[in-house]
């Protein structure tokens, strides 16, 4: 049996999510409640999927393990590519772009300085999300015709803006409308009330 450990609201409930599409069942544990967990994971961060000996971390792994594991498979190359592609963007620029946001609330001292750096970062997930927004204006997922993981991502991260009220970060139309969708889906509820995770549509979006 896995074990998922999380911190509610953040990526690792998009992985928690995918279990819940997958129908694997998990136990589901806060970060914080897992003895020694910085031995376990060095870098103290989630998720992480443990399974007897195997601890794998970074969520983009993860999920490439999941649906290999599991014998997800693509009906083509290039459907294939194309989710790994979106799969990344969530990972590898989308998330870092609001890491850096996190990070610099919290370790800048209040300054005109802080503001304005806080402003920029904005405005560049601001320009991530308008990409996202104008390939939905295309098709009704990111990768296509059917719902992924890396749609419920999204929705899990434009939940994120609710932590910083002072800037505007406007999703987009088109990504509003699938967040609506999205957050309405039995696995997407089951996996935040589960962890104890609220969702809120900022103010401004």
């Amino acid at each position: 049996m896995y074990t998922l450990v999380t911190l509610p609201g953040t990526c690792s409930t998009g992985i928690h999510v995918l279990l819940n599409i997958l129908d694997i069942k998990a136990e589901v544990v806060h970060r914080d409640k897992v003895p020694n967990y910085q031995q376990i994971v060095p870098t103290n961060q989630v998720p992480a999927l443990i399974n007897g000996d195997l601890v794998l971390t970074e969520g983009s792994a993860i999920v490439l393990y999941l649906l290999d594991k599991h014998q997800i498979t693509f009906t083509s190359e290039q459907e294939k590519n194309t989710f790994n592609q979106w799969l990344m963007f969530n990972y590898a620029t989308l998330h870092p772009a609001y890491s850096k946001l996190f990070t610099t609330a919290s370790v800048m001292t209040d300054s005109e300085e802080k503001t304005v750096y806080l402003r920029q970062l904005a405005e560049n997930v601001a320009r991530l999300w308008q990409i996202i927004d104008n390939r939905l204006a295309q098709q009704q997922y990111l990768t296509g015709n059917s719902v992924t993981v890396i749609d419920y991502l999204l929705a899990i991260y434009a939940n994120w803006g609710n932590y910083f009220p002072e800037l505007t970060i406007p999703l987009g139309d088109n990504v509003k409308n699938l967040v609506a969708d999205l957050t309405q889906h039995k696995v997407f509820v089951d996996a935040f009330e589960q962890e104890g995770a609220s969702f809120n549509l900022p103010k401004g979006a």
